[in-house]
């Protein structure tokens, strides 16, 4: 009997130290994020890739609203859900949709084969890396 209830107490330690770590150990909230007033310029106007499984991508930035095929984000919506967020990571990524949701994505200006272009990944879980795609201003 003495041996179960040890086993019972051990394994109830052990179940609270582990959740424990778990809710303590996870992201926290970045409160110094610094979401922009307007698209920056560095986005703004009309970028395409044929890149995406063999068909056409936009994307299109104007002052306060991003379009990506036919779904329009603004920073003036009033609904929560359609409301656009865009601050800038340490990584130099714009990362960019619903303000304060899952899943954004995430823009970088760069250069690439002598043009300017927009860069944005997606992990490849083939590879075991990131696969780099690329938008070129229209």
């Amino acid at each position: 009997m003495k041996r179960h209830v040890r086993l019972l107490v051990f394994l109830g330690l052990a179940l609270i130290a582990m959740v424990a770590v778990l809710s303590f150990g996870g992201q926290t909230a970045n409160a110094k994020v610094k979401y922009y007033k307007t698209v920056p310029t560095a986005l703004r106007g009309t970028w395409s890739t044929s890149h995406w499984r063999g068909s056409k991508v936009r994307q299109t930035f104007t002052k306060y609203t991003w379009r990506q095929s036919g779904q329009k984000l603004s920073m003036k919506a009033n609904d929560p859900n359609n409301r656009l967020g865009i601050y800038k990571a340490k990584s130099g990524y714009y990362v960019i949709g619903i303000a304060h949701g899952d899943m954004p994505a995430r823009f970088k200006p760069v250069k690439h084969n002598g043009k300017k272009a927009l860069r944005t990944y997606a992990y490849d879980y083939t590879k075991g890396k990131n696969q780099f795609f690329y938008y070129y201003k229209k």
